[in-house]
């Protein structure tokens, strides 16, 4: 599909603008667009600085309808790629997503074995062979009490005052079982990041900001709100976690372990 390509690559033009945001998007990453049964996969080539297809497969990875994801792909060698379908090229909104899949992409290139590898959460489901944990896992959103624990935490995010955010996430995290706590923990940091920098990205192209998950009934995008709002209050005022991610994540796993004991 040369649309597909000549698309990613008019992508590729608008990600150099990105690099003064975060460095991560002096990256690339693959591309695989699921279409009618098929995927069509892209690489970046550092030769002709230009993504080039690199094969068209059965789609044997059964991406659903308006997919975004990242994930390792197997017609790749197990590399990270940015899954996605025709309708992420359908206007500047929809692309911003793209970008938001490519930080994973970077996370997990630079972090899988520094960080997710430590979670007690990540060995249990690998042995259980739970692909799709992060997706899936049964965490108890409709709670009453944690419910209305992550209601509070939110409500201290737009004080936008650090020591009441971290008297609500301590007593969130109180409310949950240790893995569960673990679950949040990972999933506030990974997707609270890739939505993070999303909302620069979006301030750049003067789009709306992305909020979706801030109000109940709660799913997993309350870790991407809660995360992603943390991040930058964090950032305001240190700085230097915009680009060290993993002083970061320690920051914020020791809060959680510290709320645990006291």
């Amino acid at each position: 599909m040369d649309t597909f390509l000549q698309q990613i690559n008019e992508l590729n033009e608008l990600q150099i603008e990105l690099v003064s945001l975060h460095p991560f998007f002096a990256e690339h990453h693959p591309v695989v667009v699921a279409h009618e049964s098929l995927l069509y996969i892209y690489d970046y080539s550092s030769v002709s600085g230009q993504y080039e297809w690199v094969k068209t497969v059965p789609d044997d990875l059964y991406i659903p309808d308006d997919c975004l994801g990242a994930m390792p792909v197997h017609h790749m060698n197990d590399r990270m790629c940015a899954i996605v379908t025709a309708s992420v090229f359908k206007d500047l909104e929809q692309k911003v997503f793209l970008f938001h899949e490519y930080v994973h992409c970077s996370v997990y290139g630079k972090y899988e074995e520094r960080i997710v590898d430590r979670m007690q959460i990540k060995h249990k489901m690998t042995q259980l062979r739970r692909v799709t944990w992060e997706i899936d896992y049964e965490f108890p959103y409709e709670d009453e009490i944690v419910a209305g624990r992550i209601e509070s935490l939110l409500s201290a995010l737009k004080s936008e005052n650090l020591q009441q955010i971290q008297v609500a996430r301590t007593a969130l995290f109180q409310s949950l079982t240790e893995e569960q706590a673990e679950y949040w923990s990972w999933l506030e940091w990974n997707e609270g990041a890739a939505r993070y920098i999303e909302n620069l990205i979006r301030a750049k192209y003067e789009l709306q900001p992305n909020h979706y998950g801030d109000t109940a009934p709660f799913n997993r995008l309350v870790f991407y709100e809660c995360g992603s709002e943390y991040i930058r209050l964090l950032v305001k005022d240190q700085p230097a976690y915009h680009t060290d991610l993993e002083k970061l994540f320690d920051r914020m796993q020791d809060e959680r372990l510290a709320g645990l004991v006291s």
